[in-house]
């Protein structure tokens, strides 16, 4: 299973103006009580006067309207955090595949279709050509949708590749034919399974589901992304 971490200039900005929310925060609080330091004096018993300092704490409402104050602007500049860097989430790709499916002359319902897989930084990790029965071809994965308060720490979606099929547009042949599967990456892991309802990890995942692209043998090439969605494909040529 694959989780991006995205973590740039982006997320240092915004751990900066969280830090900044938590100092307003923590200025509200120590500000509503201050200690003061009185003076008085104090008579002795031989008549002398003598000087005395006392430190005591004093409510001040205009520190308590101040920390209201502060307060307001760091739950604004917190929620700005959070909203846009779960945008910033939402809007990014990653190339997980490139794929080109071409019918086989002759030989109807078969294709031949080259999947090349890219790693979560973009490099390609394989190339191969198989033979599927089908008219359409058809790549599955996992996902896995973090809730926002961890997308706020620049953690994606995670996902993973787990087979490549072949499907019939004639509804009797998907019914009765006989399919072609090939599992990539191992198919569905420990950890996909360990997220779903009940498992260890469920209060940390908001969604766990699997999802496909799935297009036809026509010689075009397509890319295939990820993002906070799931699969899509992209034509290239």
């Amino acid at each position: 299973m694959n989780i991006p971490i995205s973590f740039g200039w982006p997320q240092i900005v915004l751990f900066i103006v969280a830090l900044i929310g938590l100092g307003l925060l923590i200025s509200m609080v120590t500000s509503i009580f201050v200690k003061e330091v009185e003076k008085y004096e104090e008579e002795l018993e031989d008549g002398t006067r003598h000087n005395k300092y006392v430190r005591r704490r004093h409510f001040k409402w205009h520190h308590g309207v101040t920390g209201t104050i502060l307060l307001a602007i760091a739950v604004l500049l917190l929620s700005l955090t959070f909203l846009i860097q779960t945008y910033l989430g939402l809007t990014s790709e990653i190339k997980v595949a490139e794929v080109r499916a071409t019918a086989v002359a002759n030989l109807p319902h078969i294709m031949s279709v080259e999947l090349v897989l890219y790693d979560q930084n973009g490099h390609p990790i394989s190339d191969n050509t198989y033979g599927v029965m089908g008219d359409e071809w058809e790549l599955q994965g996992d996902i896995i949708k973090f809730p926002g308060w961890l997308n706020i720490a620049g953690l994606h979606s995670g996902y993973k590749l787990t087979r490549l099929e072949g499907r019939f547009d004639d509804p009797n042949l998907e019914r009765n034919s006989k399919h072609t599967v090939v599992v990539l990456n191992g198919g569905d892991d420990g950890f996909f399974k360990s997220v779903l309802p009940g498992g260890w990890f469920t209060p940390f995942v908001e969604a766990a589901y699997g999802n496909a692209v799935i297009l036809g043998a026509n010689g075009i090439t397509y890319d295939v992304f990820v993002s906070q969605t799931g699969l899509f494909a992209k034509a290239v040529g």
